[in-house]
């Protein structure tokens, strides 16, 4: 009997999506960005898309402030570096008194400041194409991460910007190293994409250096930032992180975050696991995989896996999470409490798939205390 092929099928809910936003009230933009020339780049794009209307094009802060204001735009593409009022200034009082969703748009050489800008409230980012780049031919990542964004609720928003403010104490423990199985050790893998970074550090800077175990990352990030992301998380961390670059023995105590373009994949060389890296395929939607990375895990750690899937649109670590179940771990995923993005938790607790869901203030502190169980 014949059946639709999966890509008729996404094509079918495609229009059908399509048909819904020409009937519903557009989603307000506001561009801020110094350059004439990417400001008008982008409205060429936008112009294309009914349910997108395009609030405002401004150069600076100081603009974007009246707009916001009078517009109340639903997202703001954000550019950081600019004269008179920069982004990180309006962005602080962006998130103090108009809580909105913000996608900054920078170029890859701007690692630090897209992470800077992520722990001040904006909700995610998007490189800025080169000279002679695609956007305009394939704004279908763009336009995503619009229409993502625009559905964040300014509640949520306000909640996180508080929650950043707020001053935080470590979790002050010293741990113990377990007794290892022979051969393999312990393993926490972690997987998110929107939203994200924040709640790494969150996380990651809240666990003692003497934690008994590594801790490998896959972020859904583009390839170009996974590098400087790795730089400040380790500045922020009392834990050693890096970017993994391939064949790297896994060691208790390090971070190892995926680099973006790559799958984070592990193979057993001796009597020790390694990082192995596999490059994007044509069909991937995503790279780093969230759920090629826990398989993998689960197939060389067994029961010894710790997966947690963290804030994030669509459906990646579902698979993963069911793996990692099926051999014996753990598996835990952030609540719609604190998601900036309650996507990937959302669809791998409704699988069932889930040990445990708490709110992201808590994660670190849960990941404590199994750890210190660990017999010494």
């Amino acid at each position: 009997m014949f059946t639709k092929s999966r890509f008729s099928r996404n094509m079918d809910e495609r229009k059908e999506m399509e048909k819904g936003k020409l009937q519903q009230t557009p989603i307000k933009l506001l561009i801020v960005d110094d350059s004439p020339l990417f400001r008008q780049m982008i409205n060429v794009i936008l112009q294309k898309y009914p349910h997108l209307a395009v609030a405002g094009l401004v150069e600076n802060g100081e603009k974007a402030m009246r707009l916001v204001v009078e517009k109340k735009p639903d997202v703001i593409l954000l550019d950081l570096e600019m004269p008179h009022i920069d982004g990180f200034t309006f962005l602080r009082w962006l998130m103090a008194y108009y809580p909105t969703s913000v996608l900054v748009v920078s170029a890859r050489s701007d690692g630090y400041t897209v992470f800077r800008a992520l722990e001040l409230g904006a909700c995610d980012f998007y490189g800025k194409p080169e000279p002679n780049g695609t956007l305009l031919e394939q704004p279908e990542a763009l336009i995503s991460k619009i229409e993502t964004l625009s559905k964040i609720p300014k509640e949520s928003l306000s909640k996180k910007y508080s929650k950043l403010t707020r001053s935080k104490k470590r979790v002050e423990v010293s741990l113990q190293p377990p007794k290892q199985r022979e051969g393999l050790s312990r393993l926490l893998a972690i997987g998110a994409s929107t939203g994200g970074p924040p709640a790494l550090v969150e996380i990651i800077s809240n666990l003692s250096e003497d934690l008994p175990i590594p801790v490998v990352i896959s972020q859904h990030m583009p390839p170009g930032f996974t590098k400087s992301f790795a730089e400040r998380l380790n500045k922020l961390s009392r834990l050693q992180v890096s970017e993994v670059g391939g064949g790297e023995p896994l060691e208790a105590g390090r971070v190892y975050i995926a680099p973006g373009g790559y799958h984070l994949l592990f193979e057993k060389i001796g009597s020790r696991i390694h990082t192995c890296l596999k490059a994007k395929g044509e069909t991937d939607r995503y790279a780093p995989s969230v759920d090629l990375m826990m398989i993998s895990a689960a197939e060389f750690f067994k029961d010894g896996v710790y997966g947690v899937v963290l804030t994030g649109m669509g459906d990646d670590g579902k698979i993963g999470l069911k793996k990692v179940k099926e051999t014996g771990g753990i598996t835990l995923a952030e609540s719609e409490e604190t998601a900036v993005v309650f996507g990937m938790p959302r669809e791998a607790i409704q699988a069932g798939v889930v040990d445990q869901v708490l709110p992201l203030h808590k994660i670190a502190a849960e990941i404590t205390r199994h750890y210190r169980r660990f017999p010494k």
